[in-house]
Formats: C-alpha cells, sequence, structure tokens
C-alpha cells in the first residue's frame, strides 16, 4: 500500500510541475533570456542588461545562410537606428562549440564585417541550445527572427520571416509602441 501511495503523490508531483508555466519562457512583456556576450570588436556585455537604447531591435540568425537576410533587415533599418531611441543588433545564434571553434567563428566574421561601426553591432551569442532556445522562444530556426525590447530587454513584440514591406511596417509599429 506504501508503494502504491508513493507512486500515486510522485505522479501527482510530477502532473503539477508539468502544468506549472515555466519561468523566464519569452513572451510579450517578458524579459528576453539573459546571456553574457561580445560584440566583434571583442565588447564584453551582458544581454539585455546592458542595452542602452530605449529600443532594441534584435535580428538573430540561426545560420550561415540566413547572413544576407540579416544584412537586408539591417540594412532597411538603418534610417531608425540613432543609437540612443533605436539600437540594431545583429544577434547569430550559434550552439556553443567550445572555446576554441568559437575564435575562428569570430574571427571569420570579423572577415566579413570590416566597419567598426558594424562590429559594434554584431553580438555573436554562442548559447546553450537545449536552454537559450526554449527561453527566447524559437520555434523556427528556418528564418531570421526579429525581436523588438525596451531598454530594460523587456519583449514588445517579434517578427519572423525575410524582409517584406509588410514585416518591416510590423517591425517599425512595435518600435514605435
Amino acid at each position: 500500500m506504501n508503494a502504491v501511495c508513493r507512486s500515486v503523490a510522485a505522479l501527482a508531483v510530477c502532473i503539477c510541475v508539468l502544468a506549472m508555466p515555466s519561468a523566464g519562457k519569452a513572451a510579450v512583456g517578458a524579459p528576453i533570456p539573459e546571456a553574457k556576450v561580445e560584440t566583434l570588436n571583442k565588447a564584453k556585455l551582458v544581454v539585455p542588461k546592458d542595452f542602452t537604447a530605449e529600443r532594441n531591435v534584435l535580428l538573430f540568425s540561426f545560420g550561415r545562410d540566413m547572413q544576407a537576410a540579416v544584412d537586408a533587415w539591417d540594412a532597411a533599418l538603418g534610417p531608425d537606428r540613432n543609437g540612443t531611441g533605436v539600437q540594431v543588433y545583429n544577434m547569430p545564434l550559434i550552439p556553443n562549440p567550445g572555446g576554441i571553434v568559437r575564435g575562428f567563428i569570430s574571427g571569420g566574421m570579423r572577415g566579413i564585417y570590416k566597419d567598426a561601426a558594424v562590429r559594434d553591432r554584431v553580438i555573436v551569442m554562442y548559447v546553450e541550445e537545449k536552454t537559450y532556445f526554449p527561453a527566447l522562444g524559437v520555434a523556427n530556426k528556418e528564418a531570421p527572427l526579429i525581436v523588438v525590447t525596451d531598454k530594460a530587454g523587456i519583449e514588445l513584440g517579434r517578427v519572423q520571416g525575410p524582409l517584406t514591406d509588410t514585416a518591416l511596417a510590423d517591425v517599425r509599429a512595435l518600435i514605435a509602441k
């Protein structure tokens, strides 16, 4: 009888834990997950704590094949970017490959982005995919994810996909919130 009671109690605990909303899960009104990162100019930051602009547009990508799409987003948002009111960050998300490989990847990206001002806005995020991706709410890694936050890193909204007039208008509406 004791074994049955323990099993039922354990099952009840499991059901309660699974039914609880997960803390820190990405959503409008919630902060994006924190990460210690480095720009391509080797400036160390804590995202989102070190954001200084009132609105931050985060251009997340999930592979080399998205570079052109993210660069198109970055160029289209250029007129909106002023550093204090609006900042745009190119933030490739890369599952953490270890220190030696990170150096090669970052070095290769420095070769692509030669302009120092652009390098200040490129933040290669070496993260644990199993924890960071779900915390950010990444469901689709096939297209760029554009997340707009306030200065504190609170998500105002997101758009996913390639640059289109409609998607750009949606991002600009989030910036204006």
